[in-house]
């Protein structure tokens, strides 16, 4: 699958490409850490279509050296996303393992200039790929300390993509106001009995008083005592006030 980047990414993609005498530039994601490696391309400039689908259809990506976890999970890496160049004895460790990604790239005309790979977590990658053509005539070399300076400044635009397309998807909102914002400061100020959580988690999943009384042996007089309890502790009236309050 192919997903689709925001304009202002595509030309700084483009303007990275020009300023250090590129010919292409690839950014894509890649998840290797099962069995059968997944890729996502999110963006290329100078690139074939037919290149494209091969490295992903073939799974070339699979012997990519500049996603492969015993490169980038070395402690010299997991937090380098500087451009790793394609000639730095680190890459060439494991260039027998990653044979058939070179062979690729020498059939197609390609040279490797380096990548830049962000770790999202163990395993998944970010990852920007620049390249040249060898059937090119260049003037002078890669700008390599200002490819490193601009790759880290394209990573993060692509990061910042990629956290705002999260958020706009269904429950992404909510999900990430669950995980790093307090509910309210009633709610953390006073926390709930484990009787009264129990009770709060079964009306948040819809269960009526009597069917609450009957998951906990309670009786229904007692449900309603905690749930008066409960909307005291967080300064709230009724039923659907404790719902929103704790999905926020």
């Amino acid at each position: 699958m192919e997903a689709r980047l925001s304009g202002d990414i595509c030309e700084f993609t483009q303007h990275v490409v020009k300023a250090c005498a590129l010919d292409s530039a690839s950014i894509f994601l890649c998840d290797r850490m099962g069995d059968k490696p997944q890729l996502s391309y999110l963006y290329h400039t100078g690139i074939s279509e037919e290149v494209k689908h091969i490295y992903h259809s073939n799974a070339v990506f699979h012997d990519d050296p500049f996603t492969d976890p015993r490169l980038q999970e070395r402690p010299d890496r997991v937090d380098d996303d500087g451009v790793l160049a394609g000639s730095d004895m680190r890459v060439g460790n494991i260039a027998q393992v990653s044979g058939r990604y070179w062979q690729f790239m020498y059939h197609y005309g390609i040279d490797v200039v380096g990548a830049s790979t962000r770790r999202l977590m163990p395993g998944v990658y970010s990852t920007i790929g620049f390249h040249r053509k060898r059937a090119t005539k260049h003037r002078g070399s890669v700008p390599m300390a200002q490819l490193d300076q601009l790759a880290p400044r394209l990573q993060d635009m692509v990061a910042s993509h990629m956290l705002r397309d999260l958020l706009d998807r269904a429950n992404g909102l909510s999900t990430f106001r669950s995980s790093y914002f307090r509910r309210t400061d009633a709610a953390s100020a006073t926390p709930l009995s484990k009787r009264e959580q129990e009770v709060t988690d079964l009306v948040c999943e819809g269960k009526l008083n009597k069917e609450i009384a009957f998951i906990t042996g309670l009786s229904e007089y007692t449900v309603e005592n905690h749930l008066r309890r409960i909307y005291a502790k967080l300064s709230i009236h009724n039923r659907s006030s404790l719902v929103a309050l704790m999905r926020r």
